[in-house]
């Protein structure tokens, strides 16, 4: 989806302003290396996607059992979120179009509690790329910020997931899960 030349501007600014933040702590995708304990989900903007993010977030808190389950938070689109059984998790936020600015990304009250969140994982959930989610991916301090692969993307993600086949999403999660040394 093709964003406006406000919001392309917008997304450049925030760049700009951000570009030194980076996460304070270093983690391995080795065996032997310290993987990350705490994550945060960004739900998909799209009600559309709301089923296989619902799977995702199942399959991950299996995977991860039912101490470290606790360690998930989400951040999504209330649309979303109330189609998800989301007061099953401790931690979560829940946007709406009042919480972004009159550029359609989030506003100052929304980045400050995003500001607050600490995490080793970052997981966007968007198949597409979301300038909303990107923001508050880049306002969260974390040293893994993992999404699907697209252009703009590179600013806003270190890792990044290629769909292919049939099952983009189905093979894109699966590989996530191999890249956080979970399942």
């Amino acid at each position: 989806m093709e964003e406006s030349k406000v919001t392309q501007a917008a997304l450049w600014w925030h760049r700009f302003r951000n570009r030194k933040k980076v996460g304070n702590k270093s983690l391995g995708f080795s065996n032997k290396g310290k993987g990350p304990k705490s994550f945060l989900i960004i739900l998909p903007d799209h009600s559309t996607e709301a089923d296989l993010a619902s799977r995702f977030i199942l399959s991950m808190k299996n995977a991860l059992g039912p101490y470290r389950a606790k360690q998930i938070k989400i951040l999504g689109n209330s649309v979303v979120g109330n189609l998800l059984e989301i007061n099953k998790f401790k931690d979560f936020i829940l946007y709406t179009e009042e919480d972004l600015n009159k550029l359609g990304l989030p506003d100052k009250e929304l980045i400050l509690e995003c500001n607050q969140i600490e995490v080793d994982a970052v997981l966007d959930l968007n198949q597409d790329f979301s300038p909303i989610c990107a923001t508050l991916c880049a306002e969260i301090i974390a040293p893994i910020k993992l999404g699907f692969y697209s252009a703009q993307g590179e600013d806003y993600y270190n890792v990044m997931v290629r769909r292919t086949g049939e099952e983009l999403a189905e093979s894109g999660f699966k590989e996530i899960f191999q890249i956080i040394g979970i399942g």
